[in-house]
């Protein structure tokens, strides 16, 4: 046997050990977990109404025993793992340990939004866009505030309430002013924190910053359980706009009220926003997406490195199939039915939000294909020239390709405990005793308050399953 046969066998040879080699790395990057693979556990708790289930979870995903402690120092991700656990204590009715999640996920993403390294930003492009610290989506900024002053008011808390609703106030500006900003997204992701900030300052006798928050709400959405408070906030300030002397129009009378009467609030927190989670598509669909945002030479590579046969699939993320509807809660107070509304459509901001950023976020994920198929093939190069055996360079190239594609986890992380729905029931209640059933994707909660004469109580009620 001449040399030359020699070198097609090790070729040979050295090509299988490439597919070998290939195939193991392959297989251990399906053990390389996403962020949704860590929340999976909570998630499927709530979806099966164990919220003592959840709290562990997310505990466990925290790195911590009890829900009484915090990571220290934070990681990357910890921020967001406090919004989660912030969510499932909010539902186990431990408003005060929720805030105290709340209040530390808010500091950190406040830091985290400025703390990307030159470093990270290389490796977000190499790798993956899960590397670094988590960037809070808008309407997760806030929903942060609106879910915190839920947490105040249901313990009456008004101080800690006013402190919320101002920190909500500067986030909505700030996103408003901000020309990348659809107003109209930022209106149905604040509707509920305005209502609830229009609660708190009526209830903080402050009827004109009250008056502003209730417009705001007005701006997004109708709300026919604001006209009698906002026709009652008008007869003490004299601050107007078209929509609210409309809905102060609308009012009932005074008399149709119970003398002495308390002002109820029913928050029903029902379904929960999809999940995002790691998806491999074909690199023809991942084009058809992502091309807009491509140069035209990026994807005639791609379309080469496809007709090759060298990529076939692109990791991305993509949001799990949701609920096609979600049936309004059914609330009754001492047998009498009473309309619920929905003031915050929260799974159609998510999925509207990220409609607008797939093919941006296909585009970068394309971008890394791209990026790992010229690093391998420059790796492959320098290694068969260096042996001078071209089988080399083919093992080189592959393994350098694949370990690459083994480190791009598709970037799932995002604040999949929200719930999908806000809805509110308001009503007076004269003084006494009082039996509310609320009845919600198939579950009835049963509770039982007392009111006295003049008083508010808002009543949380959440019910996070997606099934």
């Amino acid at each position: 046997m001449g040399p030359a046969s020699n070198r097609r066998k090790v070729d040979r040879l050295t090509r299988a050990s490439a597919l070998a080699v290939l195939a193991a790395v392959i297989l251990a990057a399906t053990g390389c977990k996403t962020f949704s693979d860590h929340t999976r556990e909570t998630r499927t708790a709530l979806d099966a109404n164990n919220v003592e289930q959840a709290l562990s979870a997310s505990n466990k995903a925290l790195g911590v025993k009890r829900a009484s402690e915090v990571p220290e120092p934070l990681g990357d991700d910890d921020a967001l793992l406090l919004l989660d656990r912030a969510i499932v204590l909010q539902v186990l009715q431990d408003y005060e340990l929720s805030s105290r999640d709340f209040q530390v996920a808010d500091k950190a993403l406040e830091i985290l939004d400025f703390s990307r390294s030159t470093a990270q930003e290389i490796a977000r492009y190499m790798f993956s866009d899960s590397v670094g610290p988590y960037k809070a989506r808008p309407h997760e900024k806030l929903m942060l505030n609106t879910m915190n002053m839920l947490n105040y008011l249901a313990r009456q808390n008004l101080e800690g309430a006013r402190v919320e609703a101002r920190r909500f106030s500067i986030m909505r500006k700030y996103l408003l002013d901000d020309e990348k900003a659809d107003p109209q997204a930022v209106g149905l992701a604040g509707a509920a924190g305005s209502y609830f900030a229009g609660y708190t300052f009526e209830k903080s006798s402050a009827p004109d910053s009250a008056l502003r928050y209730y417009d705001e709400v007005l701006q997004a959405t109708s709300a026919p359980s604001l006209a009698d408070p906002i026709a009652a906030l008008m007869a003490t300030s004299g601050y107007r706009t078209p929509r609210l002397q409309s809905a102060a129009a609308s009012a009932e009378p005074t008399a149709s009220s119970p003398d002495g009467a308390a002002d109820v609030l029913i928050v029903i927190g029902y379904g929960r926003v999809p999940a995002l989670v790691a998806k491999r598509v074909p690199i023809g669909l991942a084009l058809t997406v992502a091309s807009v945002f491509l140069s035209a030479a990026a994807v005639q590579q791609a379309n080469r490195l496809a007709a090759q046969g060298l990529v076939t699939w692109v990791n991305y993320p993509e949001l799990v199939p949701t609920r096609a509807e979600y049936p309004a809660p059914l609330v009754t107070i001492d047998g009498k039915a009473h309309p619920s509304q929905v003031i915050a459509n929260v799974d159609a901001v998510v999925q509207k939000s990220w409609a607008e950023a797939r093919g941006r976020v296909m585009a970068a994920a394309v971008t890394r294909m791209l990026t790992r198929a010229a690093v391998g093939a420059g790796v492959g190069v320098a290694a068969g020239k260096a042996s001078g055996r071209g089988g080399v360079g083919v093992l080189a190239s592959m393994i350098t390709q694949a370990s690459m594609a083994a480190a791009d986890k598709p970037d799932t992380r995002s604040w999949a405990t929200l719930p999908a729905r806000i809805a509110i029931v308001r009503t007076r209640l004269p003084p006494g005793k009082h039996a509310i059933e609320v009845t919600v994707l198939g579950r009835q909660h049963v509770l039982e308050t007392t009111v006295e004469a003049g008083q508010w109580v808002l009543i949380d009620v959440a019910q996070l399953s997606t099934l």
